[in-house]
């Protein structure tokens, strides 16, 4: 320990005596650092740390396996989940929930509130109980019950923190609730960006208006999301041969509705939350890590050129009695030094990058709240300061610990062939940060085409100017029949509004996130119940095309007399077309999809076709989609769409006054505009683009350094050389050929090693790009040339020096 603590006082010392040394060098290091404890915050909020929940590695998620498609299918049924409740062998708990929202009535404000529906065993499920009350009860499921709980937020923002809440009724969506309890703070579940406000049991969902039935007994009806926690000691693999089992029994007793679904899929509920973003971060942490490298052959690079000044001490040192191994514990014990200032410096530099990174975070990546900088992080921090300062001291100590005493000790010796071999050491280096700059130029340059492309791509319609908003009509005040006229009547005042083009209705908005498929039939070609074939389905007003400027290819668009009273009619997407009426002329055919409107399913003719609309992502293929008008088949929650001639956010007020007018305790959310939307399914690939964009150009500013540094040490060591060729009647454009020679050998090394490594990268990044391929000719020789003009800019500079290099003054000197 003494010899430690006399090893650190030292390297202090000497640190100290070479200021600038010691400040480049801990400002690289910091660079690089930072970089990596910033990323790794986001990596560990999302992908490391265990869900918020006792014994979380339980916690499954579980689903059907479609046979047909042979893809998991995410989303059960009311039946089905009971089945799987009542059969399962394997979970000692199994909740299933989906999204609800909600009107919070009887305070100053009407206000909206997000909420689940979930079944009586939620709470018990995920391990975690209210902090106040209780959770629900099994018969809390039946219709007619009505109770909730509360988020701890909520409790205390609109109920003042009330410790007599408990009891108390509260009116959502018209219909009153008891509170039974008040969930923990920080408990959020769904696990999503906004937080879920309250729960609520699926009685909700128990109660229907005949002669519909209520949705908790339609097997056909795929929404909700099943959670379970397995038994102590049961693996995945038996958990999912348990739900094969149950789901192969009930394929074979229900075949009109779960055909397909003979089959399960289980996976680790974390796996499930951020399997689509696991890939992107991992790519952007090996970046970052690639920076770090960099960095750590600049340091190096540093260090060499400093042993070159120390060789007399560590030749004295040698004479002393010092063995090898003494020396380089002595140099890499400065290293350590060096980095571990360098990581304090660096964890500073992540504090104010983390706050940025959780501005550019998507909110739709998992846990992004959770991002901070917390004993982890400062444990990798410490870890990453330690292992490098070993990585980039390693090499320099043992270089340096190998003296030549005689030549050492000399006033005037060099040590020739150990100039060269700490050049081409030197070299070696730079040629490393050269294939790393390369290949993530390279990234980052797919990257960016990339997305350029996927910005370009044409949705199916016109984005700009339109203005969306929702509200939610409560049943328990309006029946179908006066939903149906609300809306009518709203939709005649917002387009009646001054700057207001057009306005319409939809359930359900494309890049809402929000999308369901509905089986149907085709007139003439009957099929088997479980074999009909389905496709999306949105309900519309009229007007939405015109609204959303879709283009009508073919017949006409719905008519406000299209009425419940009419023929049943339905418009199909060109897709459609194409899939269930090739050379066909669609206009005419009928077809039953398995919706109502009340009562018995209504055949319906196509008399449109419009062009095809993405409705999930910009990277997606054209899916089969059917309107049918909101008159003939109303699900509540639609969703109102307003093309403005001025900026759409200028009349929100004007929108909100217009639903108020017909009932205030209407309050609007989810005003965006479809622009947002856009921007929103964009936000990961435009997330992933920056960064790597970011951490191309901090490694290529870090290259050019390393470049520069080696040349100019080369320069200084060959002043002697350059003089020589200069009196000898050598050019100052022969000495600048001379040394930018060598810096562009060095440059064509890395292009070679740099370019096997952008390949690499490219199969890691080729999931996350579009219309691109990860040999794109074009991104490789454009980010061949940057590299090519950076390193010539780097190394013209010192070349120039040594240009005016005077002939005698280098002889004098030597």
């Amino acid at each position: 320990m003494g010899t430690l603590l006399q090893d650190l006082r030292y390297g202090l010392r000497m640190l100290a005596k070479s200021p600038a040394f010691t400040a480049v060098a801990v400002l690289t290091l910091a660079l690089g650092i930072g970089a990596n404890t910033a990323i790794f915050s986001v990596v560990n909020a999302v992908l490391l740390r265990p869900l918020p929940f006792p014994q979380s590695d339980q916690l499954m998620s579980v689903q059907y396996f479609d046979t047909v498609l042979g893809v998991p299918h995410k989303s059960a049924s009311y039946p089905d989940f009971f089945d799987w409740r009542n059969q399962n062998q394997v979970f000692s708990h199994i909740t299933a929930f989906h999204d609800s929202d909600y009107t919070l009535t009887g305070g100053d404000q009407p206000a909206h509130l997000s909420g689940e529906i979930v079944s009586a065993d939620f709470f018990s499920t995920l391990g975690v109980a209210p902090a106040l009350g209780r959770g629900f009860l099994p018969e809390e499921e039946k219709a007619g019950h009505r109770v909730v709980v509360l988020s701890d937020r909520l409790w205390r923002t609109t109920f003042s923190a009330d410790p007599k809440i408990l009891g108390q009724r509260i009116i959502l969506g018209g219909r009153s609730y008891t509170v039974v309890g008040v969930m923990p703070p920080g408990f959020n579940f769904p696990i999503q960006t906004p937080t879920v406000q309250l729960w609520t049991t699926l009685a909700d969902d128990a109660t229907a208006t005949p002669p519909d039935p209520p949705i908790t007994s339609e097997r056909g009806a795929h929404f909700l999301l099943v959670v379970g926690r397995v038994k102590p000691g049961v693996s995945v693999g038996q958990a999912q041969a348990d739900m094969a089992r149950i789901n192969s029994n009930l394929s074979k007793q229900y075949p009109d509705t779960n055909l397909h679904f003979s089959s399960g899929h289980v996976e680790p509920l974390l796996d499930q939350l951020v399997g689509n973003v696991e890939p992107a971060l991992l790519v952007l942490f090996g970046a970052v890590g690639c920076v770090l490298l960099i960095a750590c052959a600049n340091v190096a690079n540093l260090l060499l050129a400093r042993s070159m000044t120390r060789q007399k001490e560590m030749a004295i040192r040698s004479a002393l009695g010092a063995g090898r191994g003494r020396v380089i514990r002595q140099l890499l014990t400065e290293s350590i030094v060096l980095a571990i200032f360098g990581g304090f410096l660096g964890l500073a530099f992540a504090l104010w990058g983390t706050q940025g990174l959780i501005q550019l975070v998507p909110e739709d990546i998992p846990r992004m709240s959770q991002i901070k900088i917390d004993s982890h992080v400062f444990a990798f921090t410490l870890l990453a300061a330690i292992v490098t300062g070993i990585l980039f001291g390693l090499f320099p100590a043992l270089h340096g610990s190998k003296t030549n005493l005689v030549d050492s000790l000399k006033e005037s010796g060099r040590g020739l062939s150990g100039s060269l071999q700490h050049n081409r050491l030197r070299g070696s280096l730079v040629v490393v940060e050269m294939a790393l700059a390369l290949a993530l130029l390279m990234g980052a340059g797919l990257m960016i085409q990339s997305f350029a492309r996927l910005q370009s791509v044409n949705p199916g319609f016109n984005p700009h100017n339109v203005l969306t908003f929702n509200f939610d009509l409560p049943d328990s005040r309006y029946n179908t029949a006066q939903q149906k006229t609300f809306y009518l009547q709203l939709l005649s005042r917002l387009n009646a509004l001054p700057g207001v083009g057009s306005a319409a209705a939809s359930w359900t908005l494309p890049f809402s996130g929000n999308n369901a498929s509905i089986s149907f039939s085709i007139e003439g070609r009957p099929v088997a119940k479980g074999n009909e074939p389905s496709s999306a389905i949105r309900i519309i007003s009229p007007a939405y095309f015109q609204t959303m400027q879709i283009p009508m290819v073919q017949g006409r668009d719905f008519a406000p007399t299209d009425t419940a009273t009419a023929s049943g009619v339905v418009i199909v997407n060109q897709q459609f077309a194409h899939l269930f009426f090739p050379n066909e002329n669609p206009i005419g055919k009928h077809i039953t999809p398995g919706v109502s409107d009340g009562g018995k399913e209504m055949v319906r003719q196509i008399i449109g076709v419009v062009a095809n609309v993405k409705a999930r992502t910009l990277r997606e293929t054209p899916k089969p989609e059917y309107y049918l008008p909101y008159q003939q088949c109303l699900i509540t929650g639609l969703s109102i769409v307003m093309r403005t001639q001025t900026a759409p956010q200028g009349l929100v007020g004007a929108a909100r006054d217009a639903v108020h007018s017909m009932d205030s305790n209407l309050p609007l959310y989810g005003v965006q505009t479809m622009d947002d939307f856009m921007g929103a399914s964009v936000s990961q690939p435009r997330f992933s683009m920056l960064l790597l964009s970011i951490f191309a150009g901090l490694a290529l500013a870090l290259t050019a350094l390393g470049l520069y540094g080696v040349i100019s040490y080369s320069v200084a060591q060959r002043t002697h050389e350059i003089g020589i060729r200069m009196a000898l009647g050598a050019q100052a454009v022969d000495v600048l050929k001379l040394v930018i020679r060598q810096a562009m050998l060095l440059t064509v090394i890395g292009w070679a090693a740099g370019i096997a490594c952008g390949f690499i990268l490219g199969r890691f990044l080729s999931s996350q790009l579009y219309g691109i391929t990860t040999t794109d000719p074009v991104t490789l020789l454009a980010v061949t040339l940057v590299l090519g003009g950076i390193a010539f800019l780097a190394s013209y500079i010192p070349a120039r020096r040594a240009t005016h290099v005077d002939p005698l003054r280098a002889l004098r000197y030597e």
